[in-house]
């Protein structure tokens, strides 16, 4: 078979096209979760997806896998408003950030405080802590509260 010109110029765009799309289908396969834990958050990328903004501040971000969904927020009350139930019903695990040392931690285990001197994207004021006395050195005087507590309070919920 001879390469005529319209020949090359058929497989060359063919190959640009490929070209162009290679870097998209890369970050898409690069954003899929693994197996179980705390999904990735591509920070100043990734948009909540509870309210749509861009997760920029680690402190605050929120994830959670549920069967084979993940889920990425940028506010904990985004992740509270978004699926408190499932949550509660331990249907899914929610994954969210010490504000001290931006570590993942499990949502249920950790301890959280609400504050209005907290300022988190969705100004709910939530922070989560490793342990309770961490929290209430970080905030002396803010009642610490328990996960469970937490999907209980409406208040929480923008």
């Amino acid at each position: 078979m001879t390469l005529t010109r319209r020949r090359f110029l058929h497989l060359a765009a063919l190959a640009a096209g490929g070209a162009a799309v290679a870097p998209a289908a890369w970050a898409l396969l690069g954003r899929a979760p693994a197996a179980g834990g705390m999904p990735a958050i591509r920070y100043g990328r990734d948009r909540c997806d509870h309210c749509g903004m861009i997760i920029s501040d680690p402190r605050f971000a929120a994830g959670m896998r549920q069967g084979g969904a993940v889920f990425r927020y940028d506010d904990i009350g985004c992740m509270v408003a978004h699926a408190a139930r499932a949550l509660a019903a331990q249907a899914a695990v929610g994954y969210v950030h010490d504000m001290n040392t931006e570590q993942w931690l499990e949502a249920s285990t950790a301890s959280y405080v609400r504050s209005q001197a907290i300022r988190t994207p969705m100004n709910t004021g939530l922070a989560a802590f490793a342990d309770a006395e961490a929290a209430r050195a970080a905030f002396p005087g803010t009642p610490v509260v328990s996960w469970a507590a937490l999907l209980a309070m409406p208040e929480t919920h923008p």
